[in-house]
């Protein structure tokens, strides 16, 4: 049975009225390689993320893996940066290393672009895994549901 461990990534914070000294937040992302049939995979930070509903990647990662998006079923979405935003959808393959692997209904998105991560949510991912978060060890186990 496939099972990983995986560090927590530190975040910088930054400097802020509230926060004078700034501060880390520690959070539980991984590196992916993420592809669709037939082509190349793009290396991509990705955080596991309860609240999300599915697995959502910034619009730039479909440019980079040649997706045409105009063909691509679309959605509207809220919840990425507060505003709506279109969604492209296709089924990708997802490597996070030692063992798990998956595919995924993913969608793509611009809400994301600035952050430039992706989000591993509960269709697609947490649906498929069992998570262990451990933040006082800063790290979380993956294992197959």
């Amino acid at each position: 049975m496939a099972r990983a461990a995986y560090p927590y990534i530190p975040v910088p914070l930054p400097v802020s009225e509230a926060f004078p000294q700034g501060g880390t937040a520690h959070r539980p992302i991984a590196f992916a390689d993420i592809s669709v049939a037939g082509g190349v995979p793009e290396r991509l930070a990705v955080v596991l993320d309860t609240g999300a509903d599915g697995c959502l990647f910034p619009l730039k990662l479909a440019r980079l893996l040649h997706l045409d998006i105009e063909r691509m079923p679309r959605a509207t979405n809220r919840g990425v940066g507060s505003q709506s935003n279109l969604t492209y959808y296709t089924d990708v393959a997802i490597d996070l290393g030692n063992g798990i692997a998956f595919t995924a209904y993913a969608g793509f998105t611009e809400g994301l672009d600035a952050m430039g991560l992706g989000l591993l949510g509960q269709a697609g991912f947490f649906e498929q895994y069992n998570v262990e978060f451990r933040h006082s060890e800063r790290l979380f186990t993956v294992e197959l549901a």
